[in-house]
């Protein structure tokens, strides 16, 4: 197996002091016969913003899904190497991948709301997991509802059908049923793809807030959003990982060519 050479990665010291909640190690990913991830070795860090970065196509969307095993339901989708969450190896035989999916939450690119109520999308996923009485259920919408700062919008029309909220609602509105169910890790990839810049903002500060309690790794092709709200950047390109590490470094003084490139021109020059 082809391995990373020193130059894809930058010194880890500076990273030394933190956490690791997530650890990709030498991971593979094939659909059919096309080989989409070639020896992925990366860490996310807890209570931070973990940004993925790279041109289209280099892998970026499919790392972050093989990390809550949604890749699992793609067709002929096979995998090889490590990917552990808080030291426990996410493809091991005897893990409930419910129970995973439960620990890394995921928002897509397109909100998802479901054809219900604003308060049943936010019960959706936890009336699955346990039985709730009335005044908790009442309590598990408030709460999230105001975790993903939408309480206010909506506390008035909690009855109302989820997909009359606009686009940004709706988006905030998946974030708030993805933290009902009290995850530790946050997988959102591109969520503000599709909105307005005042939606884009407001998500943008929610992230902000929300990397206190949780740990966030986000996609975007959006370099001045990472510039703005990332913690750690990984830049990818043609299935690999060629630099990750702080963001000021990486935007400062990369130790990668084709790093600064992108991050300075998007333009990938691999």
């Amino acid at each position: 197996m082809k391995k990373l050479t020193d130059s894809h990665i930058i010194d880890p010291a500076p990273c030394c002091k933190t956490v690791p909640v997530i650890e990709v190690i030498d991971y593979n990913v094939w659909f059919r016969d096309y080989h989409i991830l070639n020896d992925i070795c990366v860490s996310f860090i807890k209570n931070k913003i973990n940004c993925i970065v790279g041109p289209s196509g280099s892998g970026k969307s499919t790392l972050i899904r093989g990390i809550n095993r949604i890749n699992d339901d793609a067709e002929e989708f096979t995998s090889k190497g490590l990917i552990q969450l808080n030291g426990q190896n996410i493809y091991a035989k005897e893990l409930d991948i419910t129970k995973l999916r439960t620990q890394i939450g995921m928002v897509f690119q397109k909100p998802c709301v479901f054809p219900k109520s604003i308060a049943q999308n936010v019960l959706f996923g936890i009336e699955h997991l346990r039985k709730l009485s009335k005044h908790e259920k009442l309590q598990i919408v408030e709460d999230n509802l105001k975790a993903a700062s939408l309480w206010q919008e909506v506390s008035y029309r909690l009855n109302d059908k989820a997909n009359s909220l606009s686009i940004g609602q709706q988006q905030r509105l998946c974030i708030a049923r993805t933290l009902a169910v009290n995850p530790e890790v946050l997988l959102l990839d591109e969520p503000t793809a599709s909105l307005d810049p005042v939606s884009t903002r407001a998500i943008d500060m929610l992230r902000l807030n929300l990397k206190k309690e949780y740990t966030i790794v986000f996609v975007t092709h959006d370099i001045l959003q990472a510039k703005r709200i990332s913690d750690y950047l990984v830049f990818m390109c043609n299935g690999q990982v060629l630099e990750h590490g702080h963001k000021e470094k990486l935007f400062n003084n990369a130790d990668n060519e084709q790093t600064s490139k992108y991050l300075s021109d998007e333009y990938c020059i691999c």
